[in-house]
């Protein structure tokens, strides 16, 4: 994986090749989560997470085990944050991902002709191409993007303003 900040126009590039990653980058986080409670969106880590150091308001959560992403709505402690929504199903002993907030408006996404490959859970043929963003121009403000290339041994180019 390669990203690349172009700092003339504030664009950033990045492809992705034969990856499971989000878009931004994300940091592996330490320790583990010893649970997440699905519904009640509050996260217990073990002695190591280190919560207050390592993820801020805003920030996004990648439960790999789930793959599901959620936005981090409050830390309390180095043990313990609250998620902004609930995971699908509740989470024990699952590895994670920090997701640092951004300030894009949109992400655009390409996939090159070689083979398809799945964007935030959905499987998108090769050649496919999309922009997701918030139309209300106040907002810069867009979640992370789950990219899977693993399959078909491919390349995402992704373009986020």
């Amino acid at each position: 994986m390669a990203i690349i900040l172009n700092d003339k126009n504030g664009m950033t590039d990045a492809s992705y090749t034969n990856v499971k990653e989000t878009f931004p980058a994300s940091v592996t986080g330490e320790g583990i989560v010893d649970t997440v409670n699905g519904a009640n969106k509050r996260v217990i880590g073990d002695s190591n997470t280190e919560f207050l150091s390592k993820v801020q308001l805003g920030d996004f959560i990648w439960f790999t085990s789930t793959d599901e992403i959620r936005e981090v709505e409050s830390v309390t402690d180095d043990s313990t944050l609250t998620l902004k929504f609930g995971t699908a199903s509740p989470i024990v002993a699952g590895n994670f991902k920090i997701v640092p907030k951004t300030n894009y408006r949109s992400v655009s996404w390409s996939i090159d002709t070689v083979a398809g490959a799945t964007i935030n859970g959905i499987a998108y043929e090769s050649g496919m191409s999309k922009t997701v963003g918030n139309s209300n121009p106040g907002v810069r403000r867009v979640a992370p993007v789950l990219i899977d290339t693993t399959v078909g041994l491919n390349t995402v180019f992704v373009g986020a303003e």
